[in-house]
């Protein structure tokens, strides 16, 4: 058996999330961006040692994983600028108090899972961008073993990459043209 729980979000609930959001990026300026994006791996790494993570979590948890890779990967170079606010985003995770404490099961990662959801939402764009950058890498070379396919391969990520990036720049004006400038502003 299954249950859905479904709750909306009002605006004084989105402007109370963003105030979590605007004092983790102050927390974030003062931080290593390598100790920040350690401590964020250590959150995902703890979350899927639970037991049993609740699928909302642990959708939840791939999210917040991707964001991390889309950071840290030389391939996809994520622009400086972009990689800040993600960096900023990702400062929320990395600091020990929660709304809810992880170790309580079942609701634990619940504040956890409606944040990465309100980042993911500010960031699907890049994400779906580099979700596709990954895929394509993934397959990119049929023997990636021999000379040519490795001597290639940085090429073609290239190009990919600057296509991927001129559609999410489309993706991103129409989003914006419908909805408005976005659930925050980094």
């Amino acid at each position: 058996m299954t249950m859905k729980f479904s709750f909306t979000l009002d605006d004084e609930d989105l402007k109370y999330f963003q105030r979590l959001l605007k004092d983790a990026r102050k927390y974030s300026k003062d931080e290593d961006s390598d100790a920040l994006i350690r401590a964020v791996r250590k959150v995902v790494e703890d979350a899927r040692k639970t037991a049993r993570l609740p699928s909302f979590a642990e959708e939840a948890i791939d999210t917040l994983e991707a964001m991390i890779d889309m950071v840290e990967d030389s391939d996809w170079a994520l622009p400086r600028a972009t990689g800040a606010k993600v960096l900023a985003a990702l400062a929320y995770f990395a600091q020990p108090d929660d709304l809810i404490p992880d170790h309580i099961p079942g609701l634990g990662f619940l504040d956890d899972a409606i944040m990465i959801k309100i980042v993911e939402t500010d960031f699907r764009h890049e994400l779906w961008g580099y979700r596709k950058f990954s895929k394509f890498r993934g397959g990119a070379e049929q023997r990636p073993w021999t000379k040519v396919a490795r001597e290639r391969l940085p090429r073609r990520l290239k190009e990919k990459r600057e296509q991927i990036r001129e559609e999410i720049s489309l993706r991103r004006e129409k989003a914006q043209a419908r909805e408005g400038k976005g659930l925050f502003r980094w």
